[in-house]
């Protein structure tokens, strides 16, 4: 292996993943969001915050598959500690191994709590679309994949950005080996936003019987043309968008290979 990195393939070559926060979506803009997947023909693991029957659909059909996104801020209505997050979260959508938090919040008891009620993998850290990011293992046991795109934060990097800009400030990060797990929001591709400062705009009429999704969209070059581009792009370069589920898998059995990567109790 060219790095010498105990990580194999994940760091001397690139793995690309589209994953989603539902972030408590309209069902409309998640429907938006699941059309735009089967256009592309692109896996995507979404992380979920509440129930849904667009994605309990798209999950049986086998166009995604699902993780907890629990809201671990004060005034949460998912739990008023961490323990009580993790046991709504468990009894909302059980089974699933793998977790983001709302807003990126965490604690190592956060973290103890989700690794002792299964959780196994957790994509937390939102770099800055850095090359050669690879995972690690937090003492919890649980494995983490970093993100390499994360919409809200290029929406405020680059506000406004058109077509002329494009995704030019990544072609050096993307072209390097590592992780490329892209995340995005439901409501951020139905609209595609080109700003927060817009988004903010159309807080107020998203939700409810009278949104109108063809009048609240931005009509101009947004992040949805920014990750599409990034799809493109990867795909020209010959390289396969992968499940997230595969990731975690590929990070899980190099862990267990090796003996540099973690101290853990036998299980």
């Amino acid at each position: 292996m060219t790095t010498g990195s105990p990580w194999g393939a994940l760091a001397s070559e690139r793995r690309f993943a589209v994953t989603a926060d539902q972030d408590w979506a309209p069902e409309w803009a998640t429907e938006v969001m699941l059309e735009w997947v089967r256009r592309l023909d692109v896996p995507l693991h979404v992380f979920q915050t509440n129930p849904s029957p667009a994605l309990d659909r798209a999950a049986e059909e086998g166009l995604v598959t699902r993780g907890w996104h629990p809201n671990f801020f004060p005034g949460s209505t998912h739990g008023d500690d961490e323990p009580s997050v993790v046991r709504h979260m468990a009894e909302f959508l059980p089974g699933v191994r793998t977790v983001r938090t709302h807003g990126f919040r965490e604690s190592y008891l956060a973290l103890t709590e989700l690794a002792n009620a299964g959780i196994r993998f957790d994509s937390q850290f939102p770099s800055a679309f850095s090359g050669h990011l690879v995972p690690s293992v937090h003492a919890s046991g649980i494995v983490r994949l970093p993100v390499y795109f994360e919409d809200d934060v290029w929406m405020r990097m680059f506000p406004d950005s058109g077509p002329e800009l494009g995704i030019t400030p990544l072609r050096a990060t993307l072209a390097a080996p590592g992780l490329k797990i892209l995340n995005v929001h439901p409501i951020h591709l139905a609209l595609n936003s080109p700003s927060m400062a817009f988004y903010d705009s159309r807080r107020s009429g998203i939700y409810g019987e009278g949104a109108d999704p063809a009048a609240l969209a931005h009509d101009g070059f947004g992040v949805r043309d920014v990750v599409t581009a990034i799809i493109d792009a990867a795909r020209a370069d010959g390289e396969k968008w992968r499940s997230f589920e595969d990731l975690c898998d590929e990070a899980a059995a190099i862990v267990d290979s090796q003996d540099t990567l973690a101290v853990l109790p036998s299980a």
